[in-house]
């Protein structure tokens, strides 16, 4: 979840505090820790880096170990050969400063920079931040100039943008005194990319997860920002906030990002002192919820969380809880109609940060128990909706973020950061408050339908918090669901929440005494018939045992023992019971084992693999995951007799059960009995492993020609299996069962059987890896068995520190490697390795199966000696085009013996390699029948071959992901860092070696790996279909690891794919096998290389391959189309040196010799010029590949599969830096006439493309724009909105240019934010006049190919042919597209920016006829074309745009009045994108024309299409449009009374928009239409319709009526604030939201109440609403529908403003008197909704159920009825007493899911009234039946809180007698 502090909370303490809420961790020490962040969890692509690196010749450099490291690798200190990683760690770095420094100078970024920061971060991986506080800066400087370069491959962006974020991660390690970095080169950068104007014209394309990865940089980088930095960009941005326009939403989103919060307490004033105060009254100023809010909120969140104790929030508490609650889209009402705008502000980081950073606060706290209380049954499980998703994701993480803060207040040492004081520290009993409040939400969602994890996560997060609060309900809960078998989700979710806050029992009281009931409690849930309980179930007991010493007190629980209190001798009594429980655990294992085995007599399944556990299903892969988690802990806590015992119970399981070997029986019971050897190996050697070893023996012998036999008893198998499993350990084991076990191999190495014969192989395998492999062998503390008698209890629960584990090791001596060396000689020299020899060598024959059984035998020893089989590192194979120096120290240590295993004294990889080439040689050349299995064997040894050294990384991540969930669940999120149970410890330790071997593969292509890559090729393009996707997975797991190997492979892939011409037998083998080798995955993909030597033969060469009908074939190249089309990224050309860089890597290599610095200076100058050369060779390569695709795709044997194919590469490889070739320009102007539409639009969009490269760039000045009309300049303003310093910039008549001079030279500005909130203090850079832009471009110099491309588009749009056949593509039926097409008028945009009036006569004449017509698809072409001629001659010269409007005035007139339904969309879009789109003083004489568009003869839809197009003019909200604002109110006041509604009330919300609540707004100066004023003025007459009792026959006034409710909703809806005069529409809205008259207007009313009643009410708008509300419900004169509907709406409108209201007791008091008044209201419908209302105010604890109302209701319910029932009398006491009891009911209904004290009084109350009349009993009744359906879950609970009389009596009054009984 969302961090408090990007580095506090991650860290250690300083001196922690004890606290009875938090209770320190037992065991481990106070001192400071080292603060540095966990192991991430271990991934593939970590251990294994594709790399594309390359590196300058060697200076060397000395080295010296570092000794002020800034963060070491913990876990390399438990390793036994940690004294060697010191000198290692130098070693490396040294290597790595001096080549990434001399590749940065030689402008070697690919593949040398690359290369080496893959070696940096793999250095991070393995040894920490090993590295000096100066080199980390220098690493950190030397990334961020290469990331910033503007000349950098965008590809190389995205992995130095990685780099870096890795680097600053840790925060502690450099203050901001070590560290300074300019904010405004990253904001270049991400303005660049987001958005990406090149990428989105198709000229560069960047890294998708680049924006994402640049945002999480600048979120490390403020913390180094200057304190100028704040100032520097509310400069930059506060001038962008105009809520109108999308730069509004810019400016926060990169405030959010870039503006520093956390500065040292005397530096406030330079940071958000600032602007904090402003951006809260913006936010507050708007009562909507605006598209910019959620980054306001970030910001306001973070500033908070890193602040804590230094801003004041009590003046915003309840505003901001208000506006939160808002969010949470909560039904309320019966209406329970949703807001009318997006609410997605608050997101789940600002959710949990900002209150949690606010806790200290009274308020604060207030507003939480509030909140939680309003929010309480929306958490119930029977109150499902579509809320619940977000309201438990937003609330359940508040106690992580509550945790994450008390670990920063108590558990902190000292930084460069500022600290928290101590006056805002929480307290316990804050801490106390918080959880008791927001408990029952958590227990309430543990039980919901889909959000029951989030919950768990937040139980144990409380408990944590204060374990006293939660322990007590979790487990009465806990032990109420173990008594009963009907709920067992119920149980389900309680064990959950059990076992996540388990870790935690101790910090309770009673937590120890619970341990050995929990235990017993839960063993029967361990169910056969129910997988979910049972995972759970193991679940728990891991974590329980982890937590305790598995043994019994005895000797301490002595009567006399006077140091231990009663409770810890009841401990110790109960301790005596661990032994049986823990049989009882095996026993429930073993049954549970037998119930998941079928049919152990079946044969069937033989041939699957056993290591893959190929029969179990995902249910029983999870339990025997958590059951192995089990037994590893249990073997590590349990005593030696207890361990004893278990042991003794799993050997008579292993010897006297038979299990099928791929089930899970098999599976998990022989795992069991591995994990004994393996923890305890001295204890169970001679129990399981001799004992087993001796059975086998024995079997063996009964069945002496088992060799031969080909169905091996179950039994023998099952042996040989769990002999092989609990084998693999420490080999000082085994060594003495070595010879016992070669026998058994030879009997069973050659078995017919074939899973006899792979469970001999994995057992050869299993022994040599015991022999060989290093593995940590004290798992068992026995340091904690002598202490133990003397305090038993010491260890229960106890954590410890690094320091206080030690790791003890079995690493392979001289002795174990010779005894492995003889082991692999024996089997694989001696039998299979010289079988497969000869046979590669055609000397002998070997039928299928025994090749296959050969081949198996290979991999198993191979794999099981491979950690001690090296590389042939020291052959590298010379990579063409690439000069590269490998690593000098290639390898991590891993401590292995200098003695290698070797056959007949060579190296091992090549010699298997030799025999393994032949064999396929033999095979492939017919040597065999059934090919396939033996292939895929082979495919498997060359992986091994080429990459594995011990340990696979699958086995390795496999081990990784286990350990991270189990310290996910054990860990302590509370207290020191690091602090965890050893045996977490231990296996860390284990990864962290394992990972090393993970490193040993070496990323170097070799002789030895290249002949095993071309294999695995041809392997790869064979004819078997399982063998080439075998091949091909190899190919590309080695393709990922191996630097720069697919150049390697390329050329025979190549040859393939040429010669799959010839291959017509194979069903298109060959071609499919290549193409799956070049498109990879991913990265992987050939055709995302970044490499223009391989591009240049890649893409020609797949459009050239072989023609194929073959479905596969056809999907491929779909495939290819689609990576490309998503994935690409732009390759780098052209490269210069980066100066700053260069001197930051001289600074890296540090001081050289006077002539090594001279021949340094020589190879820098030699660099130059290879830069140059390779920039060239990158140019032409570019350009021939362009020319090879034209010309292939010109060519007319190309068929279409390869032609779309080839055109989708072509389209991506247009560029700005180097222009296409003419030919490229020719073909697509050819192909835009093509009749594949995919083609056709393909073409387009390259066309866009060369059109922006050929673009010239617009001239900018820089202007002072603060100034009058006239010209003066005048003063920086203080205030918003239109202002005498910006009024030359609004549109007004009378100032419009209309004469050429001042056109031409005046200042034109489409972007609509500069002067609204002010002017830049720099001068703001605009686009130059029109008469300069014209004398720049005059004066541009145009290279040769410039004028070539744009002569020959010139020639084809002059071209009447081309252009008629365009035009009639265009605006053919048979190719019209749906709606406006944006791509194609981006596509005439830029031709009519360029090429002005030389082509326009061509498309008018066109245009002309189109607009006469009424067909769909020619007027949509012309809105097209005219949109785009207008925008592209946004820059013309004043003749030019004068002579264009004559021509297209008359057009557009045309066009108006022949608009048809289905292009009246389209006609709106090209208002909106031309008239609409910037400058208004620019298009004015095309508004003018649409304007006098408008005539009273025009028809109902022709009115209608006008006024559209004129709301989309203005629907851009322009505010420099004030003057045009007042001409559209005119427009639309003269139409209130038409029918025309809905646009004319679009075009009102439209005039009054510009209405804000901002601070400082201008009001010197007209703002505009003032909607008040508006309003007020119709109001009047509006009026009228109230009196109106019959028939609506006004129709004049009804129209206006609901044009005004329409535009009110608009209004409210908008960025528009809640004026309170609003408000004095709601007797209206209420009269008329139910009026059955009018439908149409019952809606709108709906509408406008909704938007009343859901929307952010401010001070001023709380007492005019009430007053309203007031006027309606208690005026008898109002209909009652209208008295019904105000006060749904009270209810609604008091919930979504409910803290703002409750912080004003006046207000409380107000409503909660106006509703128990509306119960009297002689209407009885009133009545009901009044009682409907008071029930969710008691709900959210609005109205408190105090004794004097509970006594007025009780006093209302028994008024005395008259026995005259038509007496006046009667009916007045009737509603008395009528009120009372709905009075008493509301107290009922508002408690539907719990029982409080008060309810059960109440209800025997309301039983008195079971008889009385109606309504009184329908009432009653009504309660009763309610109550019985919400409260049946949880009957079981809340009968207890009746007495005996009362159930008795309850039973009584309910429907169903025997329900309760």
């Amino acid at each position: 979840m969302a961090d408090f502090s990007p580095a506090r909370h991650k860290t250690g303490p300083e001196e922690p505090k004890s606290s009875p809420a938090v209770t320190l961790p037992v065991g481990g020490s106070a001192a400071r820790l080292n603060r540095g962040s966990l192991m991430s969890q271990l991934s593939i692509e970590m251990a294994n880096k594709a790399v594309d690196g390359d590196a300058a010749d060697s200076v060397r450099i000395s080295f010296q170990p570092v000794r002020d490291q800034q963060h070491e690798m913990v876990y390399n200190k438990f390793l036994p050969y940690w004294g060697q990683l010191e000198n290692e760690a130098a070693q490396w770095l040294a290597d790595i400063k001096e080549n990434l420094a001399k590749c940065v100078l030689a402008v070697d970024y690919r593949p040398g920079v690359f290369f080496w920061t893959t070696r940096l971060d793999s250095y991070i991986a393995l040894y920490g931040r090993q590295f000096s506080k100066q080199d980390h800066i220098y690493f950190i400087k030397l990334y961020l100039e290469l990331l910033l370069d503007p000349n950098m491959d965008p590809s190389l962006v995205g992995k130095w943008c990685k780099i870096s974020c890795v680097l600053l991660k840790k925060l502690e390690l450099i203050s901001a005194e070590d560290l300074t970095l300019d904010w405004r080169p990253l904001w270049k950068l991400y303005e660049k990319i987001n958005p990406s104007k090149d990428q989105f014209h198709g000229v560069l394309y960047w890294p998708d997860k680049l924006e994402e990865e640049l945002r999480e940089l600048i979120g490390y980088c403020r913390y180094y920002f200057p304190l100028s930095a704040t100032q520097e960009l509310l400069d930059e941005f506060r001038p962008m906030f105009c809520p109108f326009d999308e730069s509004m939403s810019r400016a926060m989103s990169a405030l959010a990002i870039f503006l520093p919060t956390m500065l040292k307490a005397t530096d406030k004033k330079f940071g958000y002192q600032l602007w904090l105060e402003e951006l809260l009254r913006i936010w507050l100023g708007f009562h909507g919820v605006p598209s910019w809010e959620s980054y306001m909120l970030q910001l306001f969140s973070r500033v908070a969380a890193e602040n804590i104790g230094f801003i004041q929030w009590d003046d915003y508490i309840s505003a901001i809880f208000t506006k939160f609650l808002r969010t949470l889209e909560l039904p309320v009402g019966k209406k329970q109609l949703q807001l009318v705008y997006s609410n997605e502000s608050f997101d789940e980081s600002s959710a949990v940060l900002w209150p949690v950073a606010m806790m200290h606060s009274e308020a604060c706290l207030l507003a939480l128990e509030r909140l939680f209380k309003s929010v309480e049954s929306y958490f119930h499980p029977s109150n499902y909706g579509h809320w619940t998703d977000k309201l438990s994701s937003t609330l359940m993480f508040l106690p992580v973020g509550l945790v994450a803060r008390l670990q920063l207040e108590r558990f902190r040492p000292q930084d460069w950061m500022p600290e928290i004081p101590k006056e805002a520290c929480l307290t316990d009993e804050g801490i106390r408050r918080f959880v008791r409040a927001f408990k029952p939400l958590a227990f309430l969602n543990l039980f919901g339908k889909s959000a029951s994890e989030e919950a768990v996560e937040a139980i144990k997060n409380l408990a944590l918090l204060a374990p006293e609060e939660i322990f007590p309900d979790l487990l009465e809960k806990f032990y109420a669901s173990v008594e009963t078998l009907t709920e067992p989700e119920r149980f389900q979710s309680i064990v959950s929440a059990l076992c996540g806050a388990l870790p935690y029992l101790f910090h309770f009281k009673d937590g120890k005494k619970n341990v050995v009931p929990l235990m017993l409690a839960m063993l029967p849930g361990i169910d056969s018939n129910d997988a979910k309980k049972t995972t759970s179930t193991l679940g728990f007991f891991s974590t329980i045992c982890a937590m305790v010493p598995l043994r019994p007190c005895y000797s301490s629980a002595d009567e006399d023992d006077s140091t231990m209190s009663e409770a810890d001798r009841e401990v110790c009594g109960q301790s005596a019971e661990f032994e049986d429980i823990l049989l009882q655990l095996l026993d429930r294992c073993l049954t549970l084992i037998d119930a998941f085995t079928v049919d152990p007599n079946s044969r069937s399944d033989r041939q699957k693999a056993v290591t893959a556990g190929g029969d179990m299903n995902m249910d029983e892969k999870i339990i025997k995951i958590r059951m192995d988690m089990l037994w590893l802990t249990i073997f590590t806590q349990a005593d030696d007799k207890i361990a004893e015992l278990l042991m003794e119970r799993l050997f008579s399981a292993a010897a006297t059960r038979i299990y099928p070997v791929q089930q899970l029986g098999a599976i998990a019971t022989s795992a069991m009995c591995a994990l004994a050897m393996r923890v305890r190996p001295a204890l169970a050697k001679p129990i399981l492993l001799h004992r087993l070893l001796r059975i086998l023996e024995t079997r063996l012998k009964e069945h002496p020609n088992i060799a031969e036999t080909a169905n091996v008893d179950d039994e023998i198998l099952w042996t040989l299996k769990v002999v092989g499993d609990i084998v693999l350990v420490s080999g000082s084991y085994v060594v003495e069962y070595s010879d016992r076990i070669k026998a058994i191999l030879r009997d069973t190495l050659l078995m017919e059987d074939q899973m006899g014969h792979r469970l001999s192989c994995i057992l050869a395998r299993a022994v040599l890896t015991t022999l060989l492999r290093t593995v940590p062998v004290n798992y068992h503390d026995e340091t904690n068995d002598k202490t133990f008698d003397k305090d038993p209890l010491r260890n229960w629960g106890r954590k410890v520190q690094p320091q206080e584990v030690h790791v003890k090791w079995h690493i392979p001596d001289a002795q174990t490697v010779a005894l492995a060396q003889e082991f692999f000689e024996d089997f694989a020299k001696g039998s299979a390795l010289d079988l497969l020899d000869q046979y590669a060598s055609s000397k002998t024959d070997i039928e299928d199966k025994k090749l296959r059984n050969y081949l198996y035998i290979v991999e198993a020893l191979f794999t099981g000696v491979s950690s001690h089989c090296s590389f042939d590192i020291d052959q590298p194979v010379p990579i063409p085009d690439v000069d590269f120096n490998y690593p000098k120290m290639e390898l991590p240590s891993i401590g292995v013996a200098s003695q290698e295993i070797t056959i007949d004294g060579k190296p091992v990889r090549p010699y298997i390699a030799n025999i393994l080439h032949r064999t396929v040689e033999r095979i492939l050349a017919g040597g065999a029948g059934d090919e396939t299995k033996s292939l895929k064997s082979i495919l498997v040894i060359y992986r091994a071959l080429v990459m594995q050294r011990g340990p696979s990384a699958d086995e390795v991540l496999a081990l990784a992901t286990a350990l991270g969930f189990v310290k996910k669940e054990l860990d302590n999120r509370l207290g020191l860092k690091k602090n965890r149970f050893r045996l977490l410890f231990i296996e860390k330790a284990r990864l962290q070696h394992e990972m090393r071997c993970v490193f040993q593969k070496a990323g170097r292509v070799t002789q030895n790996r290249a002949e095993c890559l071309r294999y695995i090729v041809r392997l790869a393009v064979s004819r078997y279909k399982e063998v080439r996707q075998t091949a091909q997975s190899v190919f590309l797991s080695l393709v990922g690891q191996l630097h720069l190997s697919y150049r390697v492979a390329l050329p025979d892939i190549l040859n393939y794919l040429a010669s799959s011409r010839d291959k017509i037998d194979d069903n298109d083998a060959q071609l499919k096998g290549c193409l799956y080798l070049l498109v990879g995955q991913k990265s992987l993909s050939y055709f995302l290389k970044h490499d223009w030597d391989t591009l240049r033969k890649v893409f020609p060469a797949v459009v050239e391959a072989q023609h194929s009908e073959n479905p596969t074939v056809s999907k491929l190249f779909d495939v290819i189309s689609d990576s490309c089309e998503t994935q690409f990224v732009s390759t780098g050309i052209t490269f210069s040196t980066n100066q700053k860089a260069n001197e930051i890597a001289v600074a890296i290599m540090g001081t050289m010799s006077h002539e090594l610095a001279v021949k340094f200076d020589h190879a820098l100058t030699l660099n130059t010029r290879k830069l140059e050369e390779k920039n060239n060779r990158n140019r032409q390569l570019y350009l021939d590949l362009l020319e090879d695709l034209v010309r292939l795709l010109s060519a007319p044997q190309t068929r279409l599969k390869n032609f779309l194919v080839g055109h989708v590469f072509l389209s991506y490889f247009v560029r700005k830096d180097v222009l296409p070739p003419i030919s490229l320009v020719n073909f697509t102007l050819e192909r835009i006439l093509d009749s594949n539409d995919k083609t056709r639009r393909s073409s387009e969009l390259m066309m866009v493309s060369v059109m922006r490269a050929i673009k010239p760039e617009r001239k900018k000045v820089r202007i002072q724009p603060c100034r009058s009309v006239d010209g003066k300049q005048l003063v920086l303003p203080d205030t918003v909105g239109v202002r005498e310093d910006n009024l030359w910039i609004c549109f007004n008549e009378g100032t419009v240019p209309k004469t050429e001079e001042a056109y031409d030279n005046a200042v034109f500005m489409d972007k609509m934010w500069p002067g609204y909130y002010g002017w830049p203090k720099n001068g703001l850079k605009v686009d130059a006049p029109i008469r300069q832009q014209e004398e720049s471009l005059a004066s541009l110099t145009k290279s040769a190919q410039v004028h070539e491309i744009e002569a020959c588009i010139l020639h084809q749009l002059t071209n009447e042919d081309f252009v008629d056949s365009l035009m009639k593509f265009q605006s053919a039926e048979d190719f019209a597209h749906g709606e406006f097409d944006m791509e194609i008028f981006l596509m005439y945009r830029a031709w009519f920016r360029h090429f002005r009036d030389k082509i326009t006569p061509y498309f008018l004449k066109h245009v002309r006829k189109w607009v006469q017509r009424s067909e769909e698809h020619e007027q949509r072409a012309a809105t097209e074309i005219l949109t785009a001629m207008v925008r592209g001659s946004k820059r013309w010269p004043y003749k030019l745009v004068t002579k264009l409007w004559q021509e297209i005035i008359p057009i557009i007139q045309t066009a108006l009045n022949n608009i048809t339904g289905e292009t009246q969309a389209d006609w709106t879009v090209f208002s909106s994108n031309s008239i609409g789109y910037g400058d208004m003083r620019q298009t004015c004489p095309l508004l003018s024309c649409v304007l006098n568009s408008m005539s009273s003869s025009d028809t109902g839809f022709q009115t209608t299409s006008k006024l559209a197009v004129v709301y989309a003019i203005f629907e851009c909200s322009d505010w420099r449009r004030r003057d045009l604002h007042y001409k559209i109110l005119q427009l639309a006041e003269g139409r209130l009374m038409d029918s025309y509604r809905d646009h004319v009330a679009f075009l009102l919300a439209i005039c009054f928009r510009h209405d804000l609540n901002l601070p400082n707004m201008e009001t010197r100066i007209d703002q505009g239409p003032n909607p008040v004023e508006f309003f007020q003025k119709y109001h009047t007459a509006c009026q009228v319709l109230l009196h109106e009792t019959g028939a609506l026959t006004t129709l004049g006034l009804l129209n206006m009526f609901k044009t005004i409710v329409k535009t009110i909703v608009s209004h409210v809806s908008s960025l528009a604030s809640l004026r309170p005069q609003l408000l004095q529409f709601y007797p209206l809205l209420c009269r008329f939201e139910n009026d059955p008259r009018d439908s149409d207007l019952a809606k709108d009313c709906i509408s406008a109440l909704t938007c009343f009643s859901q929307v952010f009410l401010s001070e001023e708008a709380i007492p005019k609403l009430l007053q309203e509300v007031r006027s309606v419900a208690v005026d008898t004169n109002m209909p009652w529908r209208a008295r019904v509907v105000a006060l749904d709406n009270l209810q609604v409108c008091v919930f979504n403003n409910l803290l703002t209201i409750m912080e004003n007791p006046q207000w409380v008091g107000e409503i909660s008197e106006l509703i128990q008044s509306r119960l009297l209201d002689e209407q009885i419908e009133v009545r009901q909704m009044a009682a409907v209302t008071l029930t969710g105010f008691v709900q959210c604890a609005f109205t408190p159920l105090s004794e004097p109302v509970l006594n007025k209701f009780h006093q209302l319910a028994q008024t005395s009825m008259p026995q005259d029932k038509s007496s006046a009398e009667y009916t007045q006491s009737l509603i008395k007493r009528h009120a009372g009891v709905l009075g008493l009911s509301a107290c009922i209904a508002a408690h539907p899911y719990d029982v409080p004290p008060v309810v059960p009084a109440v209800l025997m109350s309301l039983g008195d009234h079971i008889n009385d009349p109606p309504p009184i009993s329908t009432t009653v009744r009504s309660v009763f039946s309610e109550f019985r359906r919400t409260h049946h879950d949880s009957w079981r609970e809340h009968k207890e809180k009746f007495s005996e009389d009362q159930l008795a009596l309850l039973t009584d009054l309910l429907v169903s007698p025997n329900y309760y009984a």
